[in-house]
């Protein structure tokens, strides 16, 4: 799934470019909109299955810079999942220019920080999404 975003000047350094941990915001809101599209929301998984999503691991590969300005594509696209975490392939793009390469690790806890099983209904509908 895609998410547009353009990049403000409060999102920039001296230099005019994107300072690097804007980058992260981008990218949760990419993963934010995934989960949206397909019916979640946070507040509501939280109030009716006592649970949230954590990033658990980021590994991310800066190519290009973004500027002041610049329209970005937030691709999100599941490359592994199981019952307590979800990994994500997430890119974005200016135009075809591949910016920033990622996969990230989310995995759900209950309100205590405990991890815990995603009931079998969201795991078949992300597990459908990864089509």
């Amino acid at each position: 799934m895609n998410y547009k975003i353009k990049v403000y000047y409060e999102d920039t350094d001296a230099s005019g470019r994107v300072y690097h941990s804007n980058y992260l915001k981008y990218l949760e809101r990419g993963r934010s909109e995934f989960l949206y599209k397909l019916g979640y929301n946070h507040q509501n998984l939280l109030q009716s299955l006592n649970f949230y999503f954590v990033v658990k691991h980021i590994d991310i590969d800066f190519k290009l810079p973004a500027y002041f300005e610049d329209i970005l594509d937030v691709e999100t696209k599941i490359h592994e999942i199981s019952k307590v975490k979800i990994i994500f392939n997430q890119s974005i793009f200016r135009e075809k220019n591949l910016l920033i390469d990622s996969k990230i690790l989310i995995t759900p806890v209950n309100d205590k920080g405990k991890i815990v099983k995603m009931p079998i209904e969201m795991l078949d509908k992300l597990q459908l999404s990864k089509i």
